[in-house]
């Protein structure tokens, strides 16, 4: 199944997601993918970084952008820490299909429209995510906002079959565990009971 993490600009999908994602490793759930936590100074956000699961190795990737931003996104990226993200999720698709690899869970945080209208940013996720499900990950959740999870849904639900919208909150909270610890537990336990 594919979730799609969804909500206005600084709702707490990534701070939700990081709690998400430590529960799930508390598990014994692998999680594989990307974070992207702002980073702050003095109650301003003054970048963007990439945390890359599972090592958490962190790259700078997008700051403020100043006058000239090519974007028009309101961030410059680094092309260098982009790379390194891309590089990331291809060696995470080159091992996703081995048969020992442990069922878990892959996180994309965020697509956004320099994904979806530029063909540029985190062009390794897109591909990763238009493969569908891996035996290393039978679930997968993307974080984007609002106004593009109509779209991201109608893309990805050919490759991933079912899609299911999230807010960050009590109830997605306890939808996210229960698919994805339902389906590592033994056979006649449930999710639900093994919190």
């Amino acid at each position: 199944m594919l979730f799609i993490l969804t909500g206005d600009i600084r709702t707490g999908k990534t701070t939700w997601l990081e709690a998400r994602v430590r529960e799930l490793e508390a598990a014994g759930v692998p999680v594989r993918g990307v974070l992207a936590p702002g980073v702050w100074l003095d109650c301003k956000k003054v970048g963007i970084e990439n945390a890359l699961l599972p090592s958490r190795e962190r790259v700078l990737l997008a700051t403020p952008a100043g006058d000239g931003c090519s974007t028009g996104l309101g961030w410059d990226f680094d092309a260098a820490a982009l790379a390194r993200v891309n590089v990331h999720l291809i060696g995470l698709a080159a091992a996703a299909s081995e048969k020992d690899a442990r069922p878990g869970l892959l996180v994309i945080d965020e697509i956004g429209p320099l994904e979806l209208r530029r063909g540029d940013g985190l062009t390794a996720a897109l591909e990763l995510l238009d493969a569908g499900p891996a035996p290393a990950w039978p679930h997968a959740l993307v974080v984007v906002r609002s106004g593009l999870a109509d779209e991201v849904a109608a893309r990805w639900r050919p490759a991933w079959g079912s899609v299911e919208v999230l807010r960050p909150d009590e109830r997605g909270r306890r939808r996210l565990l229960g698919s994805v610890l339902d389906q590592r537990a033994p056979h006649g336990v449930r999710g639900e009971d093994c919190r």
